[in-house]
């Protein structure tokens, strides 16, 4: 078994290219709709020719995303595992973590969409053009500031959607980690799944017409409820990964060469083709593509983690520094897109705009990791570590949850 550092450098190497990849989908998404030559159409002939390849990987955004809700459940299981933690300081730790770039990143939004914004971008198509376009009013604002409620989280910077769900689950978490350490696995997983089954249903009952379900099911978008119970699922499956780590690690070893680079290729051939697979069901709902996505990340995850010649791959240096910034390169990239498209589409070609845009992201990411979200990390620690005092000196240090059942 590689030891815990390699393994975490391993996951951060992925988080890193999945953050690349949900990059390169959004940029490729501006050219969808353009009319401009030698523009037009290039987004078509893009998915024309590669669409249906394992170079469809590279801007798979979505399937990113479940990548990241798996890794966050590992992270999380491991995060308990200890049993120091109170609810409290857990909570603390996690949510400032992770909310104190994400309100920077919609402050800048806020500012972005009042200075820079004026009117459509001409030539460019709707999906770019749906962004900006609403002026900051209080109900928007709340939506953004208490994360609780479903919200259009697209209108100012349109990759907050996951990191809604992301905070609301991790509040959930240690429910999932008490049901992982108490139950069979196959229970655990079978019972999300069955959740992730029953989310599926009221989604395609509202598009059927069923609209007394909508607020839970379709209000706020990408933020509905619906799809936090169903991203519990992906959260389960890292959380298991983590709880079994040793058993997996003893089985994985013990398998030929050749089996092992059969699940490898099972895990990328789920990962790029199981959301197309999953449309022979005669349905396009996201929740039912991702069932197949999942098992796809967690075989990845395995590889990553066991894999020797793979695992040295990913912990190398250049890898390692897209995993550090890829928090900072998600949250800010689309305001940096933003920003320049409507600063500069008049002034420069939209080919340089988009390169410029495209380096200058990392150049934020970079930025951004260091004077934002490393302070959050810092303070987030510190909140812990004040709350877990406290409870210790007012004799409530037992509320910890539990390492073993």
């Amino acid at each position: 078994m590689p030891s815990s550092g390699a393994r975490i450098e391993s996951f951060d190497a992925l988080r890193g290219l999945a953050a690349c990849s949900v990059v390169i989908g959004h940029f490729l998404l501006v050219l969808r709709g353009a009319e401009n030559p030698p523009y037009a159409g290039w987004h078509d002939a893009v998915l024309a020719y590669f669409g249906h390849t394992p170079l469809s990987i590279l801007w798979s955004g979505h399937a990113a995303v479940v990548l990241f809700f798996v890794l966050s459940g590992f992270v999380l299981q491991l995060m308990l595992e200890g049993g120091r933690l109170t609810y409290g300081a857990y909570a603390a730790k996690r949510i400032l973590r992770l909310y104190l770039p994400y309100i920077v990143a919609v402050g800048l939004g806020v500012a972005g969409q009042q200075w820079l914004y004026g009117g459509d971008l001409a030539g460019l198509g709707d999906w770019i053009n749906k962004f900006w376009t609403d002026d900051p009013g209080p109900r928007a604002m709340l939506g953004h500031l208490t994360v609780i409620g479903a919200f259009d989280s697209s209108t100012y910077d349109f990759a907050i959607w996951t990191l809604v769900h992301e905070m609301r689950i991790s509040l959930l978490f240690p429910l999932v980690f008490l049901m992982i350490r108490r139950l069979r696995w196959w229970t655990v997983l079978g019972g999300f799944g069955l959740a992730s089954v029953v989310m599926a249903g009221l989604r395609i009952a509202v598009f059927s017409g069923h609209d007394e379900l909508a607020g839970f099911a379709r209000d706020g978008g990408y933020t509905a409820y619906v799809f936090t119970v169903h991203y519990l699922l992906a959260f389960a499956i890292g959380g298991v990964l983590a709880d079994r780590r040793e058993s997996l690690a003893a089985i994985y070893a013990g398998l030929p060469a050749r089996t092992r680079a059969l699940l490898l290729a099972l895990g990328l051939t789920l990962y790029v083709y199981g959301p197309r697979a999953m449309e022979v069901t005669g349905t396009h709902e996201m929740i039912v593509g991702d069932w197949l996505l999942m098992p796809g990340a967690a075989l990845l995850l395995i590889a990553a983690a066991y894999e020797p010649a793979l695992a040295r791959g990913l912990a190398r240096a250049p890898l390692r520094y897209l995993g550090r910034i890829s928090y900072s390169l998600y949250l800010f990239h689309p305001l940096v897109l933003l920003a320049m498209l409507h600063a500069g589409h008049t002034h420069i070609g939209l080919g340089w705009l988009l390169a410029l845009a495209f380096v200058a992201s990392f150049v934020v990411a970079d930025l951004a990791q260091r004077c934002i979200e490393r302070p959050a990390i810092g303070i987030a620690r510190a909140a812990g570590r004040a709350l877990a005092s406290l409870w210790r000196h007012t004799g409530t240090a037992g509320t910890g949850l539990p390492a073993r059942a």
